[in-house]
Formats: C-alpha cells, sequence, structure tokens
C-alpha cells in the first residue's frame, strides 16, 4: 500500500539519503515532510541516542541506519541527547512523542521505530537489595540456592514477572495509542507497523561511559555475584529480554521485532577490559562498527514489512 503520507518522493534513485530530524526542526523544513518517501517517528534509549561521553567518542543505531540507507526517508527522533529513553513509562511523558504520535501535532507516520527494554532491564538489575524481592532482579545471597551453577540462580522470579508485564503494558499501551491516531485508518486496513529490536549480550565488565556506569559490573558487585558467574547472570538477564522483546511481535498488530541478537554476529568484548573491545565501545553500547552491522540487518528488516 502506498504511504499514507503524501505519497513516492519524485526525487531520483539514489540522490538523497536518510535524514533524521529532531522534532522541533519540523516547523522550519520547507515543504514539511512530504517529499520524503517514509516518514519514521522513533523513540527510544541510549541506543537511539547516546552511548558514551563526549558523545563524538561513539555512534548510534539510527545515525548507522542513516549511513546505510540510500533512500530518501526522513526519522524524526525523540530520544535526542538529554531526553533518552531510560524507562519505557517515560515515553508517555514525552510532550515531543506523544505529541507527533497522538497529540495535537500528529500526522500519519509510515512506521514507528522504538528502542526500548534495554535501560529499563539495567535499571532494575541496580534496584537496591534492600527493596521487597518482587521488586528486583537479582536475588541476595541468603535468598539464592546454597551452591548456585545457573544464571536463574541468581534471578527473582517474581521480580523478573513484574518487569515482563511492566514491559507488555507499555508495548499494549503503544499500540492502542497508533491505532486511535492518524497513523491508523482502518479503512484502507492500514496501521503504521511498530519496529523494534532485540539487543546484544553484552560482556559483564568495569567499562563505563566516561561519568556513566558501568551498569551489569554495578549490579553484580552489588548483589555479591562470584566473579565466575557473573557473564551467567548477564546472559541469563539479557536472554530473557530477547524472549520477552519476540514475544510482543504480533502481525496482527504489525509489530515486528528485528531479533538482532540472532542475525547479527557481533565482536565480544575482552573480559577483564575496561574501554572499547570488539565491538563494544563500553560495557553496553556498541562502537559504530557494530551499530553498523546491527542497522544493515535492521534496514533489510524494515524494508521487508514496507509497502
Amino acid at each position: 500500500m502506498p504511504s499514507l503520507s503524501s505519497g513516492k518522493s519524485l526525487l531520483p534513485q539514489g540522490r538523497r539519503t536518510m535524514d533524521i530530524k529532531a522534532p522541533w526542526e519540523l516547523p522550519g523544513l520547507s515543504g514539511g515532510l512530504a517529499s520524503y518517501r517514509y516518514r519514521f517517528l522513533a523513540e527510544g534509549d541510549s541506543w537511539f541516542s547516546i552511548g558514551e561521553l563526549p558523545p563524538w567518542a561513539t555512534s548510534n543505531l539510527l545515525f548507522e541506519l542513516r549511513q546505510s540507507s540510500l533512500k530518501n526517508d526522513v526519522i524524526v527522533n525523540c530520544a535526542h541527547q538529554g531526553d533518552t529513553l531510560t524507562h519505557m513509562v517515560e515515553m508517555w511523558h514525552d510532550a515531543n512523542f506523544t505529541g507527533l504520535l497522538d497529540g495535537p501535532i500528529q500526522r500519519p507516520w509510515d512506521a514507528i521505530l522504538l528502542s526500548a527494554g534495554g535501560n529499563d532491564l539495567i535499571d532494575a538489575s541496580l534496584v537496591a537489595g534492600s527493596e521487597p524481592s518482587h521488586k528486583r532482579l537479582l536475588l541476595l545471597p541468603h535468598e539464592r540456592p546454597a551452591q548456585p551453577s545457573l544464571g536463574s540462580d541468581y534471578v527473582s522470579e517474581t521480580g523478573w514477572q513484574l518487569f515482563l508485564s511492566y514491559l507488555q503494558a507499555n508495548i499494549r499501551t503503544l499500540i492502542e495509542r497508533r491505532d486511535h491516531s492518524a497513523s491508523c485508518a482502518p479503512q484502507l486496513g492500514w496501521k503504521a507497523p511498530i519496529f523494534l529490536h532485540t539487543y546484544h549480550q553484552p560482556t559483564v565488565r568495569n567499562a563505563p561511559a566516561g561519568p556513566l556506569g558501568p551498569w551489569l559490573y554495578k549490579a553484580v558487585t552489588h548483589y555479591q555475584v562470584p566473579e565466575p558467574h557473573w557473564q551467567l547472570v548477564g546472559e541469563e538477564l539479557f536472554g530473557r529480554l530477547r524472549s520477552a522483546l519476540l514475544g510482543v511481535a504480533s502481525d496482527s498488530d504489525r509489530v515486528y521485532v528485528f531479533d538482532s541478537s540472532g542475525a547479527v554476529t557481533l565482536a565480544a568484548a575482552v573480559p577483564g577490559s575496561t574501554g572499547a573491545s570488539g565491538d563494544w565501545q563500553n560495557e553496553i553500547h556498541l562502537t559504530p562498527q557494530g551499530y553498523r552491522k546491527v542497522a544493515t540487518g535492521l534496514l533489510a528488516f524494515i524494508e521487508s514489512h514496507m509497502p
């Protein structure tokens, strides 16, 4: 089906590449968004914004998506520096995102791009041990088996269920709000697809991003996880997150999840390293090369689901 947002661009193929715009740039655009092939609305965590300080030390997934594309599309990115989505629920308090999705400045978007769940998982793993077990992801030493040997031995199952319910509820809210916005046209059998991605498994290590982080490293040391089991815990948490994100995919709701961790091979960081290593800039963010590898696969995935 053709784009609802005003049709295909008449510009010659390859003459213009993908643009990324901030919401406040839209009023000054000559001709608005009409000349673009597809118009994407994006919201997300640090994989869509900034994963290192200073910011020029790294890249992000959307920037590398633009670098990989030769199409005249535009992404309006609400995950700008200083307003990164650290918790999924925060997107409902982002006036730029909600205004453009279904608020007073909404428009019919051709697709919605969302990077979410990763920062939520990290923050949930860092919840203080003084909180009850259903409000945290990790177990205290006395709550674990006497001799833990699996990553799951360190995870609070009640805490995980609360986290999973939270993730699913926020995706459901996004679907419902899209379905009551200009990006849904039931009479035409059309609704803008929602694209998410899974996250690659990081190496648990003391590799911060300037004054930020490290993240998993803080969690496993705070909860006194023995060092030989650090990676087991990281793999358990990110493996569960991957399954949770893949679980929200729905053809009927037009929610598509790019399984980045299954489809793209990245060079792992060396255990014990404290800076850039492999395809990782720091503990949980990729190098420009790493993001480019993911972006290439994500771009093909998005194109396969667009009209």
